[in-house]
């Protein structure tokens, strides 16, 4: 993994208010992920997580020097601590951040 970010949003295929504290009006949190060298298209997952509480999304990519993607959560009155961790397709963990929602 190159690079994770938690951004109030993404605008021309960037992270856009990167950020570790939002607001409980923010509609949704998005985790912009940057990869480099993907050796084959597979699938990774990122696993939203408040509490006890996971939702899982997961995602194709494709074989490339260089992909970026990214998730949206929607956020939106559920203040809290939260936890994002980025997998492979074994469960390997390529990256994780933590932000809060106040």
């Amino acid at each position: 993994m190159t690079r994770i970010d938690i951004a109030g949003s993404i605008k021309d295929r960037k992270p856009v208010n990167i950020g570790t504290t939002f607001p409980a009006s923010q509609d949704r949190v998005y985790c912009y992920v940057e990869l480099s060298d993907v050796a084959r298209d597979q699938r990774i997952t990122y696993a939203w997580t408040m509490g006890r509480d996971t939702e899982r999304i997961t995602q194709q990519i494709k074989q490339s020097k260089r992909w970026r993607t990214w998730a949206f959560k929607s956020v939106a009155g559920r203040k809290g601590d939260w936890k994002v961790d980025v997998l492979d397709e074994s469960g390997q963990k390529l990256g994780s951040r933590t932000f809060k929602v106040e």
